[in-house]
């Protein structure tokens, strides 16, 4: 653990060292936050760590209450956000607030931090980035941490929240700059041009996954809010939509649904699934003798996972779509040191567009731009979309045909 935290402290000291000479910037500084009232004690600070809920730990550590544990804990993690370190703030500093409701968010409440993190490292200017952590997505949570961030004078927030605390942010979002990277703006009609999205475009990736459909479509989903919608978007561009069949779980009865289902044999099948789930259907489907003519899916099962899942024969007509875009190298180096991978995670793809897009119309617009993507008038990030297919080792780059 030391030597990992000693390598982020390193790659700082490395973005900031241009030459032999001192940098004259500033080191950069975070804040977390306390919003909830109620003491943490030695068992409760504990709790919060064992669940990695290490924004929480940090916002409610009250020395009082620490052990020696929980104070190297503390350290450790202090000496990673650089909250040790005495700063004076400049009126030139990026000053960006992030919003995080932990719990519904889970393992993207570090990530995205860290991608927020990275790309101000790589700008290399001086910054100040404040961590609130709502916890959840309720209205009360969403309420008190946004008028928390307006009282410590934050003006510019990235948000990486789920549908259901949109309309709550939406409408409690007065005097303040709100960038969505987890959510697409056709989700909400009516939106002030103070808040801008970043989700991902998955009409028009079914759009284009349509070109390599043959015959009729069976989808294979599952029953998530995202999953649901995907079900919806490939039946209205699609009247050849044939069935849909619902897999949650290992103890469905895959058999039933698929072995003797001769209409998956001339069709093409929609995987609006995880990866895990996807890897074993495609794996299943050949374990009954059922070959569709493809196997199709948008950009959440575009990721080398899915080839560690399957057998290349599982998978040889798999075709997925990817609206993540070129990386600055700079770039990938950071998030990779800080444990964040952008080549396959569209959110942290996309937090690092919204971060730059503040950036250059807010606090400096000399900044290098690093990403071609552009807001559009909508306030939506507008991506590109390329098609991939599952190959023996790899993906290989398909010509979507107009």
């Amino acid at each position: 653990m030391k030597k990992i935290f000693f390598l982020l402290i390193f790659l700082c000291a490395a973005v900031y060292a241009v030459s032999d000479k001192p940098s004259p910037i500033s080191l950069p500084k975070s804040v977390f936050l306390n919003i909830n009232p109620a003491p943490c004690n030695a068992v409760c600070l504990d709790r919060l760590l064992v669940n990695g809920q290490i924004f929480s730990f940090m916002s409610r550590y009250d020395e009082k209450y620490s052990t020696k544990s929980l104070e190297e804990n503390y350290l450790d993690y202090a000496q990673i956000f650089n909250l040790l370190m005495y700063y004076e703030y400049d009126s030139r500093s990026i000053r960006l607030a992030v919003l995080i409701p932990q719990k519904s968010i889970k393992n993207y409440a570090l990530t995205s931090v860290n991608a927020v993190l990275a790309y101000l490292l790589r700008q290399r200017g001086n910054f100040e980035l404040a961590v609130f952590n709502s916890v959840d997505e309720s209205e009360e949570s969403i309420k008190t941490t946004l008028n928390e961030i307006r009282k410590n004078g934050y003006l510019y927030v990235v948000a990486p929240i789920t549908q259901d605390g949109l309309e709550t942010l939406i409408e409690n979002s007065y005097g303040i700059y709100i960038f969505i990277p987890t959510l697409h703006k056709s989700l909400y009609d009516s939106v002030s041009n103070n808040i801008i999205f970043g989700g991902i475009d998955y009409n028009t990736q079914i759009e284009a996954l349509n070109k390599f459909a043959k015959g009729n479509i069976t989808i294979f989903s599952g029953e998530s809010k995202l999953e649901l919608g995907l079900n919806e978007m490939v039946k209205s561009q699609n009247n050849a939509v044939e069935n849909t069949l619902y897999f949650t779980s290992l103890k469905d009865n895959f058999k039933k649904a698929i072995e003797g289902n001769k209409n998956l044999n001339s069709s093409s099948v929609y995987l609006n699934m995880p990866r895990f789930m996807s890897g074993l259907l495609a794996s299943q489907l050949r374990a009954y003798k059922q070959m569709p003519l493809s196997l199709l899916s948008t950009q959440i099962n575009y990721h080398p996972d899915i080839l560690n899942l399957t057998q290349y024969e599982d998978r040889k007509n798999l075709y997925l779509a990817n609206s993540i875009g070129a990386i600055d190298t700079h770039l990938e180096s950071i998030n990779a040191f800080l444990g964040n991978n952008m080549e396959y995670d569209w959110v942290n793809y996309s937090i690092s567009i919204g971060a730059e897009y503040i950036n250059l119309r807010f606090f400096n617009d000399e900044s290098e731009k690093l990403f071609k993507e552009d807001i559009n008038n909508y306030g939506q990030i507008e991506y590109g979309t390329r098609i991939f297919k599952a190959e023996q080792y790899g993906f290989s780059e398909q010509k979507i045909e107009d």
